[in-house]
């Protein structure tokens, strides 16, 4: 899904005034894993303040850069034919509009079977049919009626934690007691959006995940109960495709084989985004050797590119490009400094031999500061 895609179902639940959610379900589980309490009822029925609560925390189930925090997954098995696993179980849910009490029971216990937590959390599932306007090409939203029904359901779990103790005023006894500690929902750091919302229309191939710590997904979650492969982490993704780099080029790495890589890798990924109208730029095998080959990258080395890649990655993944490309600045680092350039001007910088030393030649601007002191 891209970005304008994310944000028109957002919009849903900016307002309660227009709301939709028809149903609302959870289960809040206990740091033994255990059930303490489930609930199934209409989201028309909630007091408008614990609605303004809910609809802040389906919000930032959909907040977050689509590729890191939020990434488009495909089910492995599209058949749908078990109805206690993946996309069976999910449609199920769906289509019962979570009505489906036992439905929802397998749904609660797989997620404690397989979501990785130590603590206690809250599991919150709402469905929701949103009739889809139609859009002309420059934008502008018809107001003619709706050109498809788009029905879903949205997961999101949240951690629970102690509030701190302390002093406070009791109305009743007009006297200050010890605050009693109670366990509060906080915003969530998993969910995910089924089907999908590709092209503004519903996609049942796919699912919106949505993972707030980037270095680490829930394998099993996604594996075992939602039937999507998982993708590599940000963190770890970035920190692979650093080691591939450094050891593809070898003593080819020199400085500005490495700043040339750099340029064109963000100059590869500007020219993606433009294509892909604000969704997320993956690159994959064939694009990266594309930018190590106008590189300068030599052929022997490419050769080791060709053999490198296949064993360190899929053949099919794709890399995200926000984690491998410098989006937004470049640094430079040794063990005496750290210098940082804006990636929209690493031409002020350059390799130079003076008195027969190696070192970097930093343009000097009017604008130059020493500690936030301006110098000559």
């Amino acid at each position: 899904m891209i970005k304008s895609e994310i944000n028109e179902i957002k919009s849903l639940f900016d307002s309660i005034q227009d709301q939709s959610i028809q149903r609302l379900a959870g289960c809040y589980v206990n740091g033994e894993k255990q059930k303490v309490k489930t609930f199934n009822e209409s989201f028309y029925n909630l007091p408008e303040e614990e609605m303004h609560k809910y609809l802040e925390i389906f919000r930032k189930t959909l907040s977050g850069t689509p590729g890191k925090a939020l990434l488009d997954m495909r089910f492995e098995d599209q058949s749908a034919d078990d109805s206690s696993v993946g996309k069976g179980l999910l449609k199920k849910m769906l289509r019962s509009e979570l009505e489906d009490e036992t439905a929802l029971e397998t749904f609660f216990d797989k997620v404690i079977d397989t979501y990785n937590y130590v603590g206690n959390y809250l599991i919150l599932l709402i469905f929701q049919s949103y009739d889809v306007p139609g859009i002309t090409s420059d934008g502008i939203e018809l107001e003619d009626g709706s050109e498809e029904v788009y029905s879903y359901i949205l997961c999101s779990i949240c951690p629970m934690k102690l509030t701190k103790p302390g002093l406070g005023f009791d109305d009743d006894l007009a006297e200050i007691h010890t605050l009693k500690q109670v366990f509060a929902v906080e915003l969530p750091e998993t969910g995910f959006l089924y089907p999908a919302f590709n092209d503004r229309s519903t996609d049942d191939t796919e699912i919106l995940y949505s993972n707030k710590k980037a270095d680490m997904l829930q394998d099993i979650f996604l594996e075992k109960l939602l039937g999507v492969p998982t993708d590599i982490p940000a963190k770890q993704q970035k920190e692979g495709f650093t080691e591939f780099v450094s050891d593809v080029l070898g003593d080819e790495a020199d400085f500005d084989t490495v700043m040339s890589i750099q340029e064109n890798m963000k100059e590869t990924m500007q020219d993606i985004k433009t294509e892909a109208a604000g969704g997320a730029v993956y690159f994959d095998k064939g694009t990266v050797r594309d930018v190590f080959e106008r590189s300068g990258v030599s052929e022997d080395r490419l050769e080791r590119f060709d053999r490198k890649f296949d064993n360190q990655f899929d053949t099919e993944q794709k890399l995200f490009a926000d984690n491998v490309a410098p989006t937004r600045s470049l640094e430079v680092r040794n063990k005496n400094m750290v210098l940082r350039v804006n990636s929209k001007h690493t031409d002020i910088i350059e390799s130079r031999v003076i008195d027969g030393k190696k070192c970097l030649v930093i343009e000097v601007t009017d604008d130059l500061t020493v500690n936030g002191i301006p110098v000559e």
